[in-house]
């Protein structure tokens, strides 16, 4: 093939087969050129890099012919080894711009009136526990903080852990469908249904073709329920299927924030709030520094962003929410 280069966009695993079962060789800076040894095919690239062979995951890299992006915030942190890894964890790139220092809460927190609407609830509990990452965030994406909290009131009320200490899911039929259902159409119909109209509705699941069909969103019981009998069937496509955490991401968005896999993204989101503030935040910049979600959010175009964020199907639903909460915290910021 012609000389066809590419450039890291984010520390990137070079490893030594197309999968995050083959161990890490080396761990490969932002900005690293490499060489591309075989027509691209799949999500995995055959490349050389800094005189040795290895693939890496095309989610992490620009070819020569899409131009190099920023890279990711995680970058900005230490970031715990992860199994198959042969490198220790690289360091943040400095003290000056590291995010490991940057503190959850704010410097000063806001009162919670229990009487209040729950907006406004909602609000200052999310500011008062992650008010000093999410400013330290916004700061690098130029948009408000108050979007971060609208978001996660929305979302998820603010929540990235149910009361049993397992992460807050949402389990969508409709994706599973698209990742293994259609596949596996006799089986799948057993146990899931949707409304082919408007796919996001009318989800039911059942354990066994004998019982009855029921509703489980609302609950994260019976989410994590649905959740595990689909990973039985296929885990990749089930963790695909679900949206974790407080910013509520869908797991196939899992190369949008930087993670080489889903495994990788559903780990990193179970183990803190933290790991998924930093997520959401990667995930809203994307890829490239001219991120449409980012363009959105700084013209104060909610509806834009919710079609972007959750699907086009509730967009004005959720824009009028997100632009509701934003006001509702911004009076309380100035109250």
């Amino acid at each position: 093939m012609a000389n066809q280069t590419g450039t890291t966009t984010a520390a990137v695993n070079l490893r030594a087969g197309p999968g995050t079962q083959n161990p890490a060789l080396v761990k490969l800076p932002p900005k690293t050129t490499f060489e591309v040894l075989e027509p691209p095919t799949g999500d995995w690239i055959h490349v050389k890099a800094n005189g040795q062979e290895g693939y890496v995951h095309k989610s992490l890299v620009q070819l020569s012919a899409q131009g190099v992006n920023d890279g990711f915030l995680k970058e900005k942190t230490t970031p715990p080894p992860t199994p198959g890894d042969t490198q220790p964890p690289q360091p943040a790139p400095s003290a000056d711009t590291s995010l490991d220092n940057v503190p959850m809460e704010p410097p000063q927190k806001l009162p919670v009136n229990p009487k209040a609407p729950l907006l406004e609830r909602l609000g200052a509990s999310i500011w008062n526990k992650a008010g000093g990452l999410l400013t330290a965030l916004s700061n690098e994406l130029k948009i408000d903080p108050a979007v971060a909290v609208a978001v996660l009131a929305v979302e998820s009320g603010g929540n990235g852990f149910g009361s049993d200490g397992r992460m807050i899911i949402r389990f969508e039929n409709q994706i599973f469908f698209d990742r293994w259902g259609k596949n596996n159409q006799n089986v799948y119909h057993q146990h899931f249904h949707f409304n082919p109209d408007k796919r996001w509705t009318e989800h039911q699941w059942r354990a066994s073709p004998n019982d009855a069909w029921q509703e489980f969103h609302g609950k994260q019981v019976e989410e994590w329920k649905v959740f595990t009998f689909a990973s039985r069937l296929d885990e990749t496509a089930a963790k695909s299927s679900i949206s974790m955490g407080g910013p509520q991401i869908m797991g196939f968005n899992f190369g949008t924030l930087g993670f080489e896999s889903v495994q990788q993204m559903f780990d990193s989101f179970a183990a803190s709030e933290r790991n998924q503030i930093i997520g959401f935040f990667d995930f809203v910049q994307g890829p490239t520094p001219n991120s449409r979600r980012v363009l959105a959010l700084q013209s104060k175009d909610f509806d834009t962003f919710a079609s972007m964020y959750n699907g086009p199907g509730q967009a004005a639903k959720y824009g009028g929410l997100i632009r509701s909460a934003i006001d509702s915290f911004h009076k309380l910021k100035g109250a």
